[in-house]
């Protein structure tokens, strides 16, 4: 399943975007040394089965060893110990967030879709992301982060930002991959304000208050009550999949 993940990131990463050198990755697959400490997750299309999409959390420690995030790469004097705005060491990186070019190419020629206008049609690519946006949320309960950070294009941030889900900004923005703002949020937080904004994303993102419930406070501790009868699964190399959202 990780191989699945790294094939849609070469192809966004290398092909889609050239990001990355499609020659030096030969085998198809994009990936670095963060995998080795991160969870995955792979967006499917639920009429095609074709994977479309895929993002990853990167985590601060790996086997009780402390692992570096990549925006510690970008804005290393923002994120320390002591500079950064988030506990180190309950936050993950949301990573490679990527959904390939050609689905927003694909005409709906089967079931429900089909009978979509071109406009309803638009709008599911538009939310397309919140299909990833679920998989960080239930993949940060499971490992007990608590805040996210990322290196985000402006434009998907306001995209996030219409649908009620707000990064604070960490500094100025940084030329990785194109013109990029790091940046930062407290999960519970930000989904009690994602339920008070637009309840209806909410309930996709959070599967209705299972993956991740309505606090009112935006407490962690909240959320550790809710799933402390749950299993906690293996961090590396763990893949969750997710249909797109209409």
């Amino acid at each position: 399943m990780c191989e699945a993940c790294f094939r849609i990131r070469f192809q966004t990463y290398c092909i889609d975007n050239g990001f990355e050198d499609p020659a030096s990755r030969p085998d198809g697959l994009e990936r670095d040394e963060f995998d080795s400490h991160s969870v995955h997750s792979i967006l499917t299309h639920n009429a095609t089965g074709d994977a479309i999409g895929t993002v990853r959390l990167v985590l601060p420690d790996q086997d009780g060893w402390r692992r570096a995030l990549p925006i510690q790469r970008v804005a290393s004097a923002l994120v320390t110990d002591r500079t950064a705005p988030f506990p180190i060491m309950r936050t993950a990186e949301i990573s490679r967030f990527s959904i390939v070019k050609s689905f927003r190419n694909y005409v709906p020629d089967r079931g429900f879709e089909a009978r979509l206008s071109s406009d309803e049609w638009r709008k599911i690519l538009i939310h397309l992301p919140l299909g990833l946006i679920k998989s960080c949320v239930e993949m940060s309960a499971r490992e007990e982060m608590s805040h996210w950070a990322a290196v985000m294009e402006p434009a998907l941030l306001r995209l996030l930002t219409r649908l009620g889900i707000h990064f604070n900004p960490l500094g100025s923005l940084v030329e990785h991959h194109g013109r990029r703002q790091p940046c930062w949020t407290d999960v519970g937080t930000m989904l009690d304000r994602v339920h008070a904004e637009r309840p209806d994303v909410w309930n996709v993102i959070t599967d209705g208050g299972e993956l991740w419930p309505q606090s009112g406070n935006g407490t962690f501790e909240n959320l550790a009550r809710h799933r402390e009868s749950t299993t906690k699964p293996s961090r590396q190399g763990g893949v969750d999949e997710f249909r797109p959202v209409p």
